[in-house]
This record gives structure tokens, C-alpha cells and sequence, in this order.
């Protein structure tokens, strides 16, 4: 079973209209990845403004469907298998992913059809992909490549630009 875990900046529990939810996607079992999980990890330790939440969405897929309901703003951080070095880091819109089609990793279910639910279901909100381009994501190993290790800074500074 896989297990979600939930920080709110704002120390409430339950989803505020308007918010804008991080959401890091991986597995921290297979290398690179567990790059999104390492983000998340990176940004609980900071100050965050009020009214960002972040989440360790694992490899949940269809399962984070309820945690999307009332997030007008959308930061999904994940490997990313993409043109480039290891270690890369690409940025998407929600309809740039859709055009696309892309697989960020192998996760149950695709990104682009839970974010189509959300939209069938309650209004989409403003989505970006935070994408780093992974070095392996075969192995069953725990801990980053250098390579995209050395990214989890870079990425978290992006974000909290974001924010």
C-alpha cells in the first residue's frame, strides 16, 4: 500500500480553496525516482508562504485524485524522462504535459488522466511540472545519483520562485 504523507504550511488540515499544493511523486526504492520525494523533503524544512502544502504523493497515481479537490495551483515534482544530462531540470504546463502525453515515471496511472479527472470533477488548477531528468530509475536502490542529487537544490530554489 503506499503511503501519503501531508505537511500544511498553514497548519490546517483540511483543503483550503485557493491553495496551492506541491506535490512530489515517486518512489525513494528505485534511485532517481525518489527525486520528487527528496523536493518535498528539501521544502518541509523551510518557511513556506501561507497557503502552500506539500505532499509526498509516492508512486499513489489514481489514489491522489482527493487530495487535488480545491487546489487552484498545482507544482508537480518528479524524475523525468527527458532529452538532456542527468540531473536537468525541465518545466512544463499541465497542457504542455497533455499535448504530450508524456509518462513523468512509471507510476500507476498517468499523470495527464488524473489530471483530466480533476478537471471532470472540479475546476483544474494552474499546473506545472517540475521535471529532472533521471539518471536511474531501474535500480532497486535507495539514495540519488549524484547527478540528481545535485539537482534537489536547484529545483527547490525554482519552486520557491514559484511560490
Amino acid at each position: 500500500m503506499n503511503s501519503i504523507k501531508q505537511h500544511d504550511q498553514s497548519s490546517q488540515e483540511n483543503t483550503t480553496i485557493g491553495e496551492t499544493l506541491v506535490l512530489g511523486i515517486g518512489s525513494t526504492l528505485r534511485k532517481d525516482d525518489g527525486v520528487g520525494i527528496a523536493v518535498i523533503d528539501r521544502l518541509r524544512d523551510m518557511e513556506l508562504p501561507r497557503g502552500v502544502r506539500l505532499l509526498d504523493g509516492g508512486t499513489a497515481g489514481i489514489d491522489l485524485l482527493g487530495y487535488l479537490e480545491g487546489v487552484s495551483r498545482l507544482i508537480i515534482v518528479d524524475a523525468m524522462f527527458a532529452d538532456g544530462n542527468p540531473g536537468d531540470i525541465r518545466v512544463l504546463s499541465g497542457e504542455e504535459l497533455r499535448e504530450r502525453d508524456l509518462f513523468i515515471s512509471g507510476h500507476y496511472g498517468r499523470l495527464s488522466d488524473i489530471l483530466d479527472m480533476v478537471g471532470a470533477l472540479w475546476t483544474l488548477p494552474e499546473t506545472t511540472i517540475v521535471g529532472i531528468v533521471p539518471k536511474d530509475c531501474a535500480s532497486y536502490e535507495m539514495g540519488l545519483s549524484p547527478e540528481v542529487a545535485g539537482a534537489v537544490e536547484k529545483a527547490v530554489e525554482l519552486i520557491k520562485k514559484m511560490l
